[in-house]
């Protein structure tokens, strides 16, 4: 997926279990990736007809996720804007989201997986995660703790400069320079935090009260810094 990991896990078999987690996101970074013509998402995508495939339980539950994150949000995460499927704006967020069940399934005490914008963790442990300023390299905003089960999706303009596109005018998404969500599902922390930069902060306000336990922390174009009711930012 183009993107650095790290994964840390704590146990019995702890060096397996890493590894594994690894190796189950490159199976779905396989599955999902646009860019391979193999992948499932690149066959869905070359269909015509009534042409009939099968795909993986995977790819249709991230499909599934989605279209529930863009039926939410109002269209502002849509997978299929340009008439093809394109995952890059939920996929990295599954893949954490299987690494962490896989190795909690298989006797894991603690750990986390860091795939720069999309963290999850879990064990009795906390964490603490700094929220990069999007305007000064090297500046945190503050900090965040996160807990057994926390999932962060982080959504910005500053280090792939404006890549999100709002699917409403298929032009870059200008109201949010940063936007960080933290929930229980790392899938849907990566789709909101896209659909949140793409609605700016009074929406996007709006859209994670319909997402129980969710909270977000949005950075506006103007650099105003607005937070949900219960997220909760240590400032140096």
């Amino acid at each position: 997926m183009s993107t650095p990991v790290t994964v840390k896990v704590s146990g019995v078999n702890a060096p397996r279990l890493a590894r594994q987690a690894m190796q189950r996101m490159r199976q779905l970074d396989g599955r999902f990736s646009r860019f391979s013509p193999s992948s499932e998402v690149s066959l869905i995508n070359q269909l015509t007809g009534k042409t009939l495939l099968n795909v993986s339980a995977d790819t249709l539950d991230c499909l599934a996720i989605a279209a529930r994150v863009k039926r939410l949000s109002g269209c502002a995460f849509n997978v299929h804007y340009s008439g093809k499927i394109d995952l890059g704006g939920i996929g990295k967020g599954y893949a954490v989201e299987a690494a962490r069940r896989l190795m909690l399934e298989n006797g894991a005490k603690s750990g986390m997986i860091n795939m720069r914008s999309s963290i999850a963790v879990f064990g009795n442990r906390t964490w603490q995660i700094g929220v990069q300023h999007p305007r000064q390299k090297g500046v945190l905003l503050g900090t965040i703790t996160l807990h057994d089960g926390d999932s962060l999706g982080t959504s910005g303009d500053y280090e792939r400069g404006k890549h999100i596109i709002d699917p409403a005018t298929g032009k870059p998404a200008e109201l949010c320079q940063a936007v960080t969500v933290i929930g229980k599902d790392a899938a849907e922390t990566d789709a909101l935090s896209t659909a949140i930069f793409v609605l700016g902060p009074s929406r996007g306000l709006v859209l994670i009260k319909k997402f129980p336990g969710f909270e977000v922390l949005i950075v506006d174009a103007q650099g105003r810094i607005f937070l949900s009711s219960g997220f909760k930012l240590i400032k140096k």
